[in-house]
């Protein structure tokens, strides 16, 4: 049971407008792709992630139609607890697959929660600091 302390003041850096563009398969558009860096001063284990929601124009996007993809590999949201050996660099953009027909052109409101539990801040026995890594920015899809 994390305990939620951590902020830090870059959120205008966790949403990666420059990979936000749909997911197109035999010409058809499938999804879209929504990069996601980490509102932190070190990397993390993917396993850390204790809950990642996306909002797309004030709708959630069902965690079912979300592939998390890391270091050249792709993993549903239910496997992320798992991911120990999976590690997650400040310098890396992680990309988020969303599967829900992609997005028409133009403008649309995002809306990331992403909370994280930091391992090495145990308080009590279960009870770890956290870092809240959320956003929310309005991000135009050009494709």
């Amino acid at each position: 049971m994390p305990t939620k302390f951590l902020k830090l003041g870059f959120d205008d850096r966790v949403l990666c407008e420059r990979s936000f563009r749909n997911i197109y398969l035999n010409g058809n558009r499938v999804g879209f792709n929504l990069g996601v860096n980490l509102n932190y001063y070190r990397g993390l284990h993917v396993s850390c992630i204790e809950r990642l929601e996306v909002k797309v124009n004030g709708e959630t996007i069902p965690e079912y139609l979300i592939l998390f993809c890391i270091n050249g590999k792709k993993f549903s949201v239910s496997q992320l607890k798992d991911l120990f050996a999976e590690f997650w660099s400040i310098k890396n953009t992680a990309h988020l697959e969303i599967y829900n027909y992609g997005l028409p052109e133009g403008k649309h409101d995002i809306a990331l929660t992403l909370e994280l539990r930091i391992p090495y801040m145990k308080f009590a026995p279960r009870t770890y600091g956290a870092v809240d890594s959320s956003a929310h920015k309005k991000m135009t899809i050009l494709n």
